[in-house]
C-alpha cells in the first residue's frame, strides 16, 4: 500500500492510500483469514478471478488500516451499511472510510473528523460520451465547459466521489450535483438539496497513466 500525497488544502486527519492489484495471482490465505463469512462468500460468488482478487484485497487492506485506529484487531471489525450499501464501522462512528477500485488499482480514503468519498476511474476505455450527458450531468453542468471523453471522465470521478461520501445512490442523484472545476486541482460541488451537507472536491495525482482519481471531504 502506497499513502498518497494530497493537495495542500485537504483538511487534516483526512488519507488517501493506493494499493496495486495483482489481478492473476492467487487468493492470499492471510487476506482471506481476516475475512468474516459474508465476505468470503461475496468474493466466491464473483464470476471473474480479477474480481475476486479486488474484493478480497482491498477489504482486508481496509480492516488492516481502520484496526489501529479502534485498537483491535483486524478480524474482529464489524461493518454495517446503509440503504445504499455505504459502510460504516460499528461501534466507531466517528471514523469514516470509502474504498473504489478499478482495473489493477485500488483506493482507500480514511478520515477520523468527517465524511469521505473517493471514485477511480480507468480511462484506457472507449466511452460514448454524447449518449451518457443528458443522464449525467445537472443543468449547471450543462452550461460548463465542452465535454470531451477526459473532462467527461473527470466530472464522473469528482461526482462520484461526492456522492459516495454523501452515502446516497450514484444513479438516483447523478443530475442533483454539480462538479464545478477550476484552474487547480479542487472542485466546487454545488448541491441541490439544502439539507446536504456541504462538499469539497479534489483531483487526485496518481503514480500510473490511464486512470482519473478523485477526493470529496465534507466541509
Amino acid at each position: 500500500m502506497q499513502l498518497l500525497a494530497l493537495p495542500e488544502t485537504v483538511p487534516a486527519g483526512i488519507e488517501v492510500w493506493l494499493l496495486t492489484l495483482n489481478l492473476q495471482a492467487p487468493l492470499h490465505d492471510t487476506d482471506l483469514s481476516i475475512l468474516n463469512d459474508s465476505e468470503r462468500n461475496h468474493a466466491a460468488s464473483l464470476r471473474f478471478h480479477e474480481d475476486r482478487v479486488r474484493s478480497v484485497t482491498a477489504r482486508a487492506a481496509l480492516r488492516r488500516l481502520l484496526a489501529p485506529r479502534v485498537s483491535a484487531a483486524p478480524e474482529t471489525l464489524v461493518f454495517t451499511a446503509n440503504e445504499y450499501g455505504k459502510l460504516c464501522l460499528k461501534k466507531h462512528a466517528h471514523i469514516e472510510f470509502n474504498v473504489s477500485h478499478a482495473g489493477g488499482f485500488a483506493l482507500i480514503a480514511l478520515s477520523v473528523r468527517q465524511r469521505v468519498g473517493v471514485d477511480i476511474e480507468h480511462t484506457d476505455r472507449p466511452i460514448d460520451v454524447h449518449s451518457l450527458l443528458r443522464h449525467v450531468l445537472s443543468p449547471l453542468e450543462h452550461q460548463s465547459v465542452p465535454m470531451t471523453q477526459q473532462t467527461f471522465m473527470q466530472h464522473w470521478v469528482a461526482k462520484e466521489s461526492a456522492l459516495k461520501a454523501l452515502g446516497y445512490g450514484i444513479t438516483e442523484h447523478l443530475q442533483a450535483v454539480s462538479i464545478i472545476a477550476g484552474d487547480s486541482k479542487d472542485y466546487q460541488i454545488i448541491c441541490d438539496y439544502p439539507s446536504w451537507p456541504k462538499l469539497k472536491g479534489w483531483r487526485l495525482d496518481l503514480p500510473t497513466d490511464g486512470y482519473l482519481a478523485a477526493l470529496t471531504v465534507e466541509c
